[in-house]
């Protein structure tokens, strides 16, 4: 596969890698992760255990719990609709929203820490634009966060379930949950810094809110990968408090889908390098990063064939 493909690959599966609240507290002991590859939802752990199929799906994120997986799943007969869905690990069983989620646009679903709402990407037909769609576990409804908001983007939650943010590519917004008030917060590229805006830019909240980790289209500069269109994706460092940004990969890996592990210390994040790039691997693989070691490792290779099938 060459470096143009896998690339555009990278940013249609705009992923992944959700962290839940079980595991120690550090991070360091096992915490089940789930990611995607090809059209397939693979379940694993901080320990790199082979990934187990779960079913078919995208945009995979686990529960703060690490008991169920919300997904994108692909609807109608030729599967040109997107909607939520649902899939609990212990029993293999899944279920949608169609019934309670509006139209045949609805993609990349985004857990609150507290495990009791989801926030997505939602295509409004009366609008005819992008609004947040929310969907409340506790009672199975759904509404529109802040309908006069639209045209916005990569949804994600704020530390204390309060709040979600949300980009229209030029402005970066947040918006109370309780009372759809919307307050816009600064220009999108004083967040993005040497990243370009787009409406695939993923974030991740650290488990304090201080930090953000987010991905992004950078110029590529790389000797290996060359993709058609000259980018290539990578990982940033936000910092609320005092807005700096600051990059975390070069342009040895391609990385997308980051998501904090419990502690704020370390991460992960999907993507691959120029081995998988020149045909020695098939595809993506998950990699573990730490800001106190300053080190990125290989946690899961690509390709890897599952141990099993939970479903």
């Amino acid at each position: 596969m060459n470096g143009k493909t896998l690339f555009a690959v990278a940013l249609a599966c705009i992923l992944v890698l959700p962290v839940p609240s079980s595991g120690s507290p550090d991070g360091t002991g096992p915490v089940p992760i789930v990611f995607s590859r090809g059209d397939g939802l693979f379940l694993t752990d901080t320990e790199g255990n082979s990934p187990a199929l779960l079913r078919k799906g995208y945009d995979p994120e686990i529960s703060p719990d690490g008991t169920e997986v919300a997904f994108t799943v692909s609807t109608g007969k030729d599967g040109s609709g997107r909607q939520i869905g649902l899939y609990t690990i212990a029993t293999t069983k899944s279920r949608n929203y169609k019934s309670v989620i509006p139209g045949e646009n609805s993609y990349g679903p985004r857990w609150s820490p507290d495990g009791t709402m989801i926030v997505f990407n939602h295509w409004d037909p009366d609008q005819s634009d992008w609004v947040l769609g929310l969907l409340t576990l506790t009672d199975g409804t759904f509404r529109v966060l802040a309908p006069e908001l639209k045209g916005v983007y990569s949804p994600f939650w704020s530390a204390d379930s309060s709040s979600v943010y949300c980009h229209d590519l030029e402005n970066f917004f947040r918006v109370s949950v309780e009372t759809g008030r919307t307050a816009a917060l600064r220009r999108f590229s004083e967040i993005l810094g040497e990243a370009m805006p787009t409406s695939a830019v993923r974030f991740s909240v650290s488990p304090d809110g201080t930090r953000w980790l987010f991905d992004g289209e950078v110029k590529d500069t790389s000797d290996w990968l060359k993709s058609g269109d000259g980018l290539i994706s990578a990982l940033f460092l936000h910092i609320p408090a005092d807005g700096t940004t600051r990059r975390l990969t070069d342009d040895r890996i391609c990385a997308i889908g980051p998501a904090w592990l419990p502690g704020g210390e370390n991460f992960l994040f999907y993507g691959y390098t120029e081995k998988e790039n020149s045909g020695e691997g098939s595809g993506f693989a998950v990699f573990r990063g730490s800001l106190a070691e300053g080190k990125i490792t290989l946690l899961v290779p690509d390709g890897g064939t599952p141990s099993a099938r939970l479903r």
